[in-house]
């Protein structure tokens, strides 16, 4: 039932257009404001968006209908506030700005803080994966490196200055080949822990009830 509303819910903020969007002139002049105003608020906008579409419409000499835009945005905003849906928000790491009702306010919280604890634990083990693949494909870069800086120093016609450099060149690649192999191993333990504390989240937040 969670995975059917939060792809109901997809869809939905899909066929909108999108937060801080506001509205064409056709929009104006065909506008359904309830749904409007639905659309808004189960796509989590702040219902203060309806100054953006006033501004936009009254261009077109078209006046916003307030109390259906209102009505529509509450019966929206009740269904961005449920629970299933906060941790689908927290899980994208999407901000949340404060717009549930007093009511809704505890249980949305707590269930996008669950999300957004996933969020951040995923974000951390791809961080350390791409520094990783970033480190390993700099010290194949290195050893190539090093390969021609060697080479250089054993070619005869290279004049005292170039001869010079490269040797500084080479020491500069030393000194950085052995901070990658320094590096690597703490950065694969990190990944390692970070990687089962993201296991043990999952599995946690498998037992819950949005």
């Amino acid at each position: 039932m969670r995975t059917h509303l939060i792809i109901i819910a997809a869809v939905l903020a899909l066929g909108g257009c999108g937060g801080g969007a506001s509205v064409s002139q056709n929009q104006c002049i065909a506008s359904d404001w309830q749904t409007l105003g639905y659309r808004d608020g189960i796509n989590g906008v702040n219902s203060s968006q309806l100054l953006a579409h006033q501004d936009a419409c009254v261009k077109h000499g078209i006046i916003p209908d307030r109390e259906g835009y209102m009505f529509g945005w509450r019966e929206g905003i009740r269904e961005y506030c449920q629970p299933y849906n906060a941790f689908n928000v927290g899980e994208r790491g999407v901000r949340y700005d404060n717009i549930c009702p007093n009511d809704m306010q505890a249980d949305f919280i707590a269930a996008y803080k669950d999300g957004r604890a996933l969020f951040k634990a995923r974000a951390e083990v791809n961080r350390l994966q791409n520094l990783i693949a970033r480190n390993e494909s700099r010290r194949e870069q290195v050893k190539a490196e090093l390969l021609v800086a060697m080479a250089e120093q054993l070619n005869p016609v290279i004049t005292t200055q170039e001869r010079v450099a490269s040797l500084a060149r080479m020491q500069r690649l030393n000194e950085e080949q052995r901070r990658i192999r320094r590096d690597l191993p703490h950065l694969r333990y990190e990944l390692q822990l970070k990687t089962g504390e993201l296991e043990s989240l999952n599995r946690l937040l498998a037992l819950a009830t949005y």
